[in-house]
């Protein structure tokens, strides 16, 4: 109930509830005395700065630039169009309500939005069915639970919730009644998946305090309003709004979750999924889109970003080493290479669709480091095989047996694990020897470890978290000699994308030579994979680019044949690996 208590003539309190009508109460005042103070309070409402406050027990509002009220004392055609609004959604407007109706129930919702003071949102309004009007307040007001992290911190640095709002209405705006229409039940779809509790409790803490250019602010990891914010971010960037929610009509609630979180990774790579898919929607199988939506969805967001960031390394130790480094290095970067790469592959090569379903269900069975090795061996594999590194000399592979030469690199556990430690340097800790015994020491990386102590000092990160107690030392070194088994340092992603690209050259030479040679019998995948495991990451990540550039000349294809190129190939690495380590040694 909408109250006005007057108890004297110098406080005047103003509380706004949601019902229409009003009650007065009058304590030590006259009937003229009476009639002065609601002339104050008139005056002093209409005359109100944007730091004055209209209060009640669940809401306090700021009133805030574009306000309705004195528009639409200066405009009272808007306000009609306003009060048959709110009549339509809540109910007749008591009169005694009639300046202030859009303070309460449904048209609180839409005063947030800023639609309020839209003369052209109002006009439209009046055309809009009583359906999709409540379609587009169930949407609004489930807008206001912001989408995860990983999706807000890119897609509303810059955007308010009135900008996104006012970006959907005009989507609204420029479509047909038809497609309009089509587009409001789809997000009020999605509006209704948003956890009730979850927004009423969003809503309290943040319009309990300002209501003035509310943004996104950065909120829990896991949020029921991805489907819903990653689809309007779709709709008011692609070029046939109506045209991807018809899509998505025809898609199961699984595809339309992957291909709404590529959207919500990145528009373009969405744009470029959606056309992938067609207009029926199935020329992409869920399991891959979903696949491909869940490496979006874990993306992990820094908080904070900082110089020592920057200038020093994180060593993790341990069973859960990899699991926490993996949370790390599974950044924005790393899903957008990931996805994009998949996305340029399925673009540039003709998949049958059982190929599809087959990379989809693996995929899916796969934690998101795997998930990230799978597709560079595909993405590189394939490309290494039918575009970049294809000699006529020999047999050329069509799309049919490049496939199945990564099929087997990429079932195979140990390649698996080979490429994803790409991702690593081997780390060595060292024990200055300038500074007292056990109390400080310097974790060099990769091939740091084969220079002199002053230049790997000098060229080495200091790695935060290594320590020579929770490390066995012997002789200055953890115990594999010049490595570690449980200490691992993060590469930065230029290094990865070089090592990881030289790696899975590598691999796709070998077994492509293998399935070739009369030794394939006697080859094996597992015995090269475990050889390159077994390699310090300095020397293993120096050699396999020597031998990359090796097989980019096409030396070995000049000397050897068909048959007898696994052995030259053989014989190249073990030279390429004796001469990184001796130029290693002199350095």
């Amino acid at each position: 109930m909408a109250h006005i208590s007057i108890t004297g003539l110098n406080s005047t309190t103003l509380s706004l509830s949601s019902s229409r009508s009003i009650d007065t109460t009058v304590t030590q005042s006259s009937s003229s005395e009476l009639q002065a103070a609601l002339t104050e309070l008139s005056t002093s409402i209409v005359k109100q700065s944007d730091s004055d406050i209209l209060a009640d027990s669940t809401f306090s509002l700021t009133r805030p630039k574009g306000d309705p009220y004195n528009l639409y004392e200066d405009q009272p055609e808007l306000k009609e169009l306003a009060k048959a609004l709110a009549e339509r959604l809540d109910g007749p407007v008591h009169e005694a309500n009639s300046d202030h109706f859009f303070y309460q129930d449904s048209m609180r919702d839409f005063l947030r939005a800023g639609v309020l003071t839209d003369p052209e949102f109002l006009d439209m309004a009046t055309s809009m069915s009583d359906e999709e009007l409540a379609d587009f307040a169930v949407t609004i007001k489930a807008m206001m639970l912001p989408a995860s992290l990983n999706y807000t911190s890119h897609n509303e640095a810059e955007r308010s919730y009135k900008d996104k709002v006012a970006e959907f209405v005009n989507v609204l705006k420029d479509s047909n009644t038809t497609d309009r229409a089509a587009i409001l039940n789809r997000s009020a779809d999605y509006a209704n998946q948003v956890d009730v509790d979850a927004a009423v409790s969003f809503e309290q803490n943040v319009f309990g305090q300002t209501l003035t250019n509310f943004k996104f602010d950065p909120y829990r990891s896991d949020t029921s309003a991805n489907n819903l914010h990653n689809y309007i971010s779709a709709v008011v960037t692609t070029e046939d709004p109506a045209a991807l929610t018809q899509q998505l009509d025809n898609m199961s609630d699984e595809a339309q979750k992957g291909l709404l979180n590529i959207y919500g990774l990145d528009t373009e790579l969405g744009e470029r999924l959606s056309t992938l898919i067609g207009t029926e929607g199935s020329n992409v199988p869920a399991s891959l889109l979903s696949a491909l939506g869940d490496m979006a969805d874990s993306v992990k967001v820094a908080f904070i970003t900082s110089d020592v960031d920057k200038q020093f390394g994180y060593s993790w130790l341990g069973d859960e080493a990899l699991l926490k480094d993996n949370e790390e290095s599974q950044g924005r970067d790393f899903a957008l290479d990931a996805v994009s790469g998949m996305i340029t592959t399925l673009e540039r090569y003709d998949f049958s669709q059982e190929q599809k379903e087959t990379m989809g269900s693996e995929l899916s069975h796969l934690s998101n480091p795997e998930k990230r090795a799978y597709i560079e061996i595909t993405t590189i594999g394939l490309d290494d095989m039918l575009q970049s590194k294809v000699d006529e000399s020999f047999n050329k592979k069509n799309l049919d047996e490049a496939i199945e030469v990564v099929s087997t690199l990429r079932s195979n556990q140990n390649v698996l694990s080979l490429v994803n430690g790409a991702r690593y340097h081997d780390v060595t800790l060292i024990e200055r020897p300038d500074i007292e015994e056990g109390q400080t020491v310097v974790a060099l990386e990769g091939a740091a470890v084969f220079k002199d102590l002053n230049t790997a000092v000098r060229e080495s990160r200091v790695l935060l978290n290594a320590f020579p107690e929770r490390v066995n030392m012997v002789n200055g070194h953890s115990v594999k000699g010049h490595e570690s088994e449980n200490l691992y340092s993060a590469k930065s992603f230029d290094v990865y994308k070089q090592d990881v690209n030289n790696l899975v050259s590598t691999l796709v030479a070998f077994e492509s030579m293998r399935g070739d040679s009369t030794a394939a019998e006697t080859a094996s995948l597992d015995k090269f994979a475990e050889t390159l495991t077994d390699m310090h990451s300095g020397i293993r990540d120096e050699t396999l680019a020597r031998v990359s550039e090796e097989l980019d000349t096409g030396t070995i294809r000049e000397k050897a044949t068909e048959s007898t190129q696994l052995a030259f190939f053989s014989s190249l690495i073990q030279q390429m690996a004796f001469e990184t380590e001796r130029d290693f040694r002199n350095q």
